[in-house]
């Protein structure tokens, strides 16, 4: 069985039940996100587009929220792709990692605010415009960021920054996995 290294630690990559997802897909989709929040965490917006997203994608579909009148973030139950995910890039990175599940309907538009945190968002399913804007201070080196994100590719939203996501044209799934890392 391959892994993942990271800060130290070794990571047992996610086995999904009947698909037989493979190591290698999971190892490589995982070590691209843990690439993108090692370089860019405390730096400003990014985006990622991790290797073999689309081999991933299947398995990290959300377990519900896919009717148009389901708009809260919930979390993603254990035992699900996005749980596993989660827990192996909170294992990888050193600290607690959070998956959340929505269904974002065509032609809404939905404000992030700052949560708090850093948040990595992404659309499991479909596509949307992604805005990112940092928090006004002079002294913070990051602007803001305006992009198109579709099915597998990530944006890493720093703690100080909101995002609003808009311009889906058809119901987009959505995954936001939020990091807790200690200053």
């Amino acid at each position: 069985m391959s892994s993942v290294a990271g800060g130290g630690h070794e990571v047992r990559p996610f086995e999904s039940e009947g698909q037989g997802l493979s190591d290698i897909n999971w190892d490589l989709f995982l070590r691209d996100m843990a690439l993108c929040l090692s370089t860019y965490q405390d730096r400003g917006p990014a985006v990622v587009w991790p290797e073999r997203a689309h081999s991933v994608l299947p398995d990290l579909y959300a377990t519900y929220g896919r009717e148009p009148a389901d708009r809260e973030w919930r979390p993603a139950p254990p035992g699900t792709g996005a749980h596993q995910l989660a827990a192996d890039l909170a294992h990888v990175m050193g600290y607690p990692v959070e998956a959340y599940e929505r269904l974002l309907p065509a032609g809404a538009v939905l404000p992030l605010g700052r949560v708090g945190a850093d948040v990595l968002l992404f659309p499991l399913r479909g596509g949307v415009r992604c805005r990112v804007e940092n928090d006004g201070r002079a002294d913070h080196h990051s602007g803001g960021v305006e992009l198109r994100l579709r099915a597998g590719e990530m944006c890493y939203v720093p703690a100080r920054h909101s995002c609003t996501l808009s311009e889906a044209v058809a119901p987009c799934e959505l995954l936001l996995l939020v990091l807790h890392a200690t200053p």
